[in-house]
């Protein structure tokens, strides 16, 4: 599972900096209208990121918890 989860973040971190890499493109040929949906898009990938960041670390943290209490209670 931990893969996975690591897996989506990476996912989510390229296309985030592909999209990036778009919008700067469609403004340098002035073509903002194509470059001013690029960016939102670029804006969801980036808040997908930082949200399945977010979740992988609360589930790594209760992952080591868990592991830590199993190890106490033996």
């Amino acid at each position: 599972m931990k893969r996975y989860l690591r897996l989506t973040e990476y996912i989510w971190m390229i296309l985030a900096i592909l999209c990036a890499g778009v919008t700067a493109y469609f403004f340098i040929m002035k073509n903002e209208d194509n470059g001013t949906f690029a960016m939102m898009v670029t804006l969801f990938a980036g808040i997908m990121y930082s949200l399945r960041r977010r979740f992988n670390r609360h589930v790594e943290r209760k992952l080591q918890e868990q592991e830590k209490m199993d190890g106490n209670g033996k």
